[in-house]
């Protein structure tokens, strides 16, 4: 291996070591966030036991006159009234932050309630996936990596028209 390889070698380890340094720093130096309270999706909660807390939790619209919600952590199931509610449908995701009432209703803060379609998450990601290859690709075309001096350089003729005649890539 040649010294120079060494050098970009050493140099990208520190930038990272510098870089994880900076998410650590980021991190520590700020307060931590004051905690919502405790998620009703908990095994181990009962919206009795909270009654007058502030609680947030999240679940699945299943009626909606009056708005109740289905919480769920996996093994156990609550069903949960929920007040002052923005317009919902059945089906439809909500995370609600809001006062626990003595009967187990929870009352929303319709300003800290986000309601999603059930659809919103997949198509989130799938963007995210097909912006991410559609990057990759971008930077496969127009760059090659030479692992001998561990370099990125541009191609002299990218590969998307490297097989075209001249007058299809000119025009």
């Amino acid at each position: 291996m040649s010294r120079a390889v060494g050098y970009r070698l050493v140099t990208l380890g520190i930038c990272v070591v510098l870089l994880s340094g900076l998410f650590v720093l980021a991190g520590a130096g700020y307060p931590a966030p004051t905690s919502p309270g405790p998620d009703l999706a908990e095994s181990d909660v009962t919206p009795a036991d909270l009654a007058g807390d502030h609680v947030e939790t999240g679940g699945v619209v299943i009626a909606t006159d009056p708005v109740i919600i289905e919480v769920t952590d996996g093994t156990t199931t609550q069903h949960l009234p929920v007040e002052n509610a923005p317009d919902v449908a059945v089906g439809q995701e909500v995370i609600v932050d809001g006062t626990l009432t003595a009967d187990g209703t929870l009352v929303a803060d319709r300003d800290r309630t986000v309601v999603r379609e059930p659809w919103e998450t997949t198509y989130m990601y799938a963007i995210s996936v097909l912006g991410a290859l559609f990057v990759a690709f971008r930077i496969a075309d127009g760059w090659r990596f030479d692992p001998e001096t561990v370099t990125f350089s541009p191609r002299d003729t990218p590969l998307h028209t490297r097989y075209l005649s001249e007058e299809e890539a000119s025009g």
